[in-house]
């Protein structure tokens, strides 16, 4: 083992007048300056222009799950569109995969995988709590009604906003 000799003080040099050449010392000026001789990036148009183009083209013939008829299992309904929070998820969706599609990262397709489908697909498909639970194949089910809510009293309204803007 190599034992360094230990200073009086523990906490890290930042006196270092001479720097070390990294971008975070750099002006402004000059981090502009390197930003401008890169070549723009082109950007990526969407493979698809909305969520129902991208769950006909993408979603429904790649996502494949055994769907049960109100058993507690996966439930799906093919009036997808008639769920407000089913519909919300899948434009979630469709924008990230997007961006994943458009990124220069090799792992960003696999990170929408394990980062955004899965949980929302746990949610969406959930047979026993998710928006489309107790969906009948008969399609005699219409969803669940919204939650109830009573009005925010108006010094709670202005306390919520001022906390949060």
């Amino acid at each position: 083992m190599v034992n360094l000799p230990r200073t009086t003080d523990d906490r890290w040099d930042t006196g270092n007048e001479s720097g070390d050449g990294t971008a975070d010392e750099w002006t402004l000026e000059q981090a502009a300056a390197v930003g401008s001789t890169a070549e723009p990036q082109e950007k990526k148009e969407p493979k698809y222009a909305n969520v129902i183009d991208w769950v006909n083209g993408f979603f429904l013939p790649v996502i494949r799950r055994r769907i049960s008829d109100n058993d507690g299992g996966l439930s799906w309904d093919a009036r997808w569109w008639a769920y407000p929070e089913v519909v919300a998820r899948l434009a979630a969706l469709h924008q990230a995969w997007e961006e994943a599609r458009a990124s220069d990262s090799m792992s960003a397709m696999s990170a929408w995988w394990i980062q955004h489908l899965e949980p929302h697909l746990k949610v969406i498909l959930d047979g026993d709590t998710g928006p489309m639970a107790n969906a009948k194949a008969d399609r005699s089910f219409m969803g669940w009604p919204a939650l109830p809510v009573d009005p925010v009293p108006s010094n709670v309204f202005d306390k919520i906003l001022d906390q949060y803007n």
